[in-house]
């Protein structure tokens, strides 16, 4: 059992926990058969669960660390949930599409992640499911991360910079990591010598877009939006994967590269451009995704669990 623990309610009335921690945003956040979200995030458990106007939480700590300083639990769940700072989407005049999954995807919240994992988990995402990454995931964590018993089940902490560069591509490939072994190893290196201690915003938004610039970091324009969106802030940004290829071609005429699409949502939708696409991303999703867990509307409103948990 956890030695220390907190728990309590927060007031909401905006937010929707299934829509926003099943969208895809998130590798180690699942809901259990019993009904609460459960999560490992900056280093603390965290359980949560949605009944009417409130989030009922409890944490395995009192307080978390982030790049925005030491939070009391109650006020880290706000500012990781943004509850404070709902989007405020207008749909351009005859866009159906847009109007229809925003409609259908209220509550929809990008949160702050810790922007080392996010920058990992990413990398590791390529050209894999969610399902299998976030198997990937645990497995670094409970590699290289601390144990964290919380409940009566077992979490892991995220590994620091420091301790996922000591390893070298020779490992992950060992563990069938495939092509993304070398890239994973360079990336958790340049961070470990880029960031020395605690880190800001504006010191993570630099080390990323230099990552996107190095050679063999794994962060291409996708990974790079991803990061942005998800742990940077950057709500214009617009990752580009084969869903939004398809909705873009097949209801909006636009087709050609990543970043041709990139320009034209981010162009098209401004400073909340992020959110526009991921709108439209999980309502095409639910229209064509072949299981329950590709459709985030389905799966929010059923009772099923996670495929994959955070725990064991």
């Amino acid at each position: 059992m956890a030695t220390h623990v907190s728990e309590g309610t927060i007031k909401n009335s905006k937010v929707h926990l299934g829509l926003t921690l099943a969208s895809g945003q998130v590798f180690r956040w699942g809901r259990d058969s019993d009904g609460w979200w459960k999560g490992m995030v900056y280093g603390a458990v965290v359980h949560l669960r949605q009944t009417r106007d409130q989030i009922a939480y409890r944490a395995s700590v009192n307080t978390v660390q982030t790049y925005r300083g030491e939070m009391a639990i109650d006020a880290f769940l706000r500012w990781y949930l943004r509850l404070d700072h709902m989007p405020r989407i207008r749909v351009p005049r005859g866009d159906a599409h847009l109007r229809r999954a925003r409609d259908l995807l209220k509550g929809l919240q990008f949160v702050r992640q810790d922007p080392f994992e996010c920058i990992i988990s990413y990398v590791l995402s390529v050209q894999a499911h969610m399902s299998l990454t976030k198997k990937r995931i645990g497995f670094i964590a409970r590699t290289l991360g601390n144990k964290r018993i919380f409940d009566g089940e077992t979490y892991w902490t995220f590994p620091s910079p420091d301790a996922l560069a000591e390893l070298d591509g020779g490992f992950y490939r060992h563990h069938r990591f495939g092509w993304r072994s070398e890239r994973v190893a360079t990336t958790a290196r340049f961070i470990a010598n880029a960031i020395r201690g605690p880190a800001d915003l504006e010191t993570w938004r630099s080390v990323a877009d230099d990552l996107h610039a190095l050679s063999g970091s794994g962060v291409g324009i996708k990974v790079a939006r991803c990061i942005d969106l998800f742990s940077l802030d950057r709500l214009c940004a617009v990752p580009v994967d084969t869903w939004v290829r398809k909705f873009a071609r097949e209801w909006y005429g636009v087709t050609g590269s990543e970043a041709k699409i990139c320009q034209w949502a981010e162009a098209r939708w401004g400073k909340w451009a992020g959110y526009c696409n991921e709108y439209l991303f999980a309502y095409y999703r639910e229209l064509h995704g072949p299981t329950l867990h590709d459709r985030v509307l389905s799966f929010a409103a059923s009772d099923h669990p996670s495929a994959v948990m955070p725990f064991e």
